[in-house]
């Protein structure tokens, strides 16, 4: 199935639908994932729910804060040995505003095939500038693509270019995280006076659902100038969280929402 259908770039798209879904129908899976077989649940290595459990994620909490770990890495962390998700985090797009010339697509979400009996899915989300931002950009930026509800990742990649050939196509894996609520990249920006390496791009995010499920995915495109940039992000089901380096010269652009039910 096919859900909410966008607009592309002008220029040519990064890669055909087709390709990722080839790649994704191999047996391929990401380091500490379970090869084949179901997705399992997530099993709490610490209990939040005993004092002894609450006592010794406190101490993991007080350690990375010393470590100099901030809110992305105390999310990761908890989300890693407790199954623990943030309730009601503040949506960044509240109290940052959009990025103007940047248009984000709702991501689109297709059907591409079954993998030892399980249904996979691909989720592509696309960004491009109308205008070449002015100002100086020597920080990150970032993209990313999250659900509501809960998937089994199996694949992520990031391509980005410029809309001219002097910054040529980037094809990337290493997410600055991905989990069972999405993924997001951060992209060290080069540019020229008429030109820069992020005006265009996709990200796709090959997954399993972990049952027949609702959910609600969105897109977005963090854009920083001057000397603000971003040194983590964290995935959750209510946003993203980014660790801004800076609170000013900094936007975020979020795409509308895309409602489809995926099953195993």
């Amino acid at each position: 199935m096919r859900a909410n259908a966008s607009w592309r770039p002008a220029r040519s798209r990064p890669w055909p639908v087709v390709a990722l879904a080839a790649l994704a129908l191999c047996s391929w899976a990401p380091p500490g994932a379970a090869a084949g077989g179901g997705a399992a649940e997530c099993a709490p290595e610490i209990a939040p729910d005993t004092d002894e459990g609450v006592n010794r994620l406190l101490t993991l909490v007080r350690e990375t804060r010393v470590a100099g770990g901030g809110e992305a890495e105390v999310d990761r962390l908890l989300a890693e040995v407790a199954c623990l998700t943030p309730v009601g985090a503040p949506r960044e797009s509240e109290s940052v505003p959009p990025a103007d010339g940047v248009a984000v697509t709702p991501p689109e979400v297709y059907s591409i095939g079954e993998v030892d009996g399980r249904q996979r899915w691909l989720a592509l989300t696309e960004w491009r500038w109308h205008d070449i931002p002015e100002h100086p950009m020597r920080g990150e930026q970032a993209v990313a693509t999250w659900f509501d509800a809960r998937v089994r990742p199996v694949l992520q990649v990031l391509h980005h270019s410029g809309a001219t050939d002097a910054f040529p196509n980037v094809s990337r894996e290493d997410a600055a995280d991905v989990n069972g609520n999405g993924v997001g990249f951060l992209i060290d920006p080069e540019r020229n006076a008429e030109d820069m390496n992020v005006a265009l791009g996709s990200t796709a995010l090959i997954f399993e659902a972990e049952g027949c499920t609702a959910l609600t995915a969105r897109g977005a495109f963090a854009h920083t100038w001057n000397d603000t940039g971003i040194d983590a992000l964290s995935v959750t089901a209510t946003g993203v969280g980014y660790e801004w380096t800076a609170p000013v010269d900094r936007a975020l652009t979020v795409s509308g929402p895309t409602e489809v039910t995926v099953c195993p």
